[in-house]
């Protein structure tokens, strides 16, 4: 009986060591370095659908570890953006800033304004909104015609 105990014991780490190294938890994408995303990735982080006549479109999604990191940048309409300021329940970044445990502080973000960065700082008169309901919010803000995400849960 000692035995088949003693194999279980054994046994039960190495499924969970098996397990914790199969896991997969996303693909990465850089439109940088080539790694194309399919439009279908974009836009579940976006939330909506992506118009026709969107552009100029660079991101970098970091999804295969548990804390994944995205930034998005295209060139959109701004119907698109008020869209989907409704369609997802945004708040204003500002009114609720105080209250975010991990917040990432994108008007003093250090990473913006380098020249390999695709995501602009958002300026003092730009609005950024969050996602409410999650513990990482998710920011966007839209400046002269292109829309910004940046997330990342640490």
């Amino acid at each position: 009986m000692w035995k088949k105990q003693r194999n279980l014991l054994l046994l039960i780490p190495l499924i969970f060591l098996t397990g914790c190294l199969s896991l997969k938890f996303g693909d990465n994408y850089n439109s940088e370095k080539q790694q194309v995303a399919d439009v279908k990735v974009i836009e579940k982080w976006l939330g909506a659908p992506l118009p026709n006549n969107y552009s100029g479109l660079k991101y970098e999604i970091i999804a295969d570890t548990p804390d994944p990191q995205v930034k998005i940048a295209v060139n959109v309409p701004q119907e698109y953006f008020q869209t989907l300021v409704k369609q997802n329940n945004l708040v204003k970044y500002d009114e609720v800033k105080n209250k975010l445990p991990n917040d990432l502080k994108p008007r003093e973000w250090q990473e913006s304004n380098q020249p390999s960065d695709f995501i602009d700082k958002p300026l003092p008169t730009t609005t950024i909104w969050i996602m409410k309901t999650e513990f990482y919010p998710k920011y966007l803000w839209y400046q002269q015609q292109r829309l910004y995400l940046v997330y990342a849960s640490r």
